[in-house]
């Protein structure tokens, strides 16, 4: 098994073309099933794009984290690596839990992060969207930043990791947007239908892209 797992992020290409086959299946089965039985739609939680998406995320995120411990992974990768492995694990989890769904429900026990003072203080702001962006800001930002940081690494020692981690911030402000356009309340059925279409396939290409820029810095260290 670890000796598959090696192969497999040796051609981290043909991993990255396999992901993006059933990210594609997954849009595909949405497309032309999803409006009709909601084990098949996008927008829906505990059914067939939850749990890919979910496994995905998790079993990649703890290669990636069980890779961290290896010798041959120089400090500089090694950093990269575990805040990623980290990442993953946890948006693999919040898909299968619906922990961002359900973020305000803990902060229903401080009242100065109630959700009802964080709802009147976005309409004063004219935010109307969801509520799990606003909670889920700061980790937003350090994403951010985090993202730039390595940006800058890359850029200087790996090229093909930049542009592959920039369209993974260009994925993350895709689905952010998408997600404050769609969650007004003010769409038809079908606008809101391709909005969210737009915004869970930008999320399945973020998750491969990350995969992704981690198998390739675990394939660095093989050379």
């Amino acid at each position: 098994m670890k000796l598959f797992f090696k192969k497999l992020f040796k051609q981290n290409k043909k991993l990255f073309l396999g992901l993006l086959c059933l990210d594609s299946l997954v849009l595909l089965i949405h497309l032309f099933f999803g409006k009709y039985n909601y084990f098949f739609h996008l927008d829906f939680e505990q059914n067939l794009p939850t749990y890919y998406q979910s496994f995905k995320l998790i079993i990649f995120g703890l290669l990636f984290f069980m890779a961290c411990f290896s010798k041959s992974l120089k400090g500089n990768l090694r950093n990269f690596l575990l805040p990623l492995s980290i990442f993953l694990i946890y948006l693999g989890l919040d898909e299968l839990l619906q922990i961002h769904e359900n973020i305000y429900r803990i902060f229903e026990y401080f009242d100065l992060f109630h959700p009802s003072r964080i709802v009147e203080a976005s309409i004063k702001l004219g935010y109307r969207s969801s509520l799990w962006i606003l909670y889920y800001l700061p980790f937003i930002l350090i994403f951010g930043f985090w993202c730039g940081y390595w940006l800058r690494y890359f850029q200087s020692q790996m090229k093909d990791n930049f542009w592959i981690l920039a369209l993974s911030g260009f994925s993350l402000f895709t689905i952010l947007s998408a997600e404050v356009f769609s969650s007004t309340g003010a769409l038809n059925e079908n606008t809101y239908f391709w909005l969210v279409t737009i915004e869970e396939t930008a999320e399945m290409l973020l998750a491969s892209t990350l995969i992704l820029v981690g198998s390739k810095v675990i394939n660095k260290t093989k050379h």
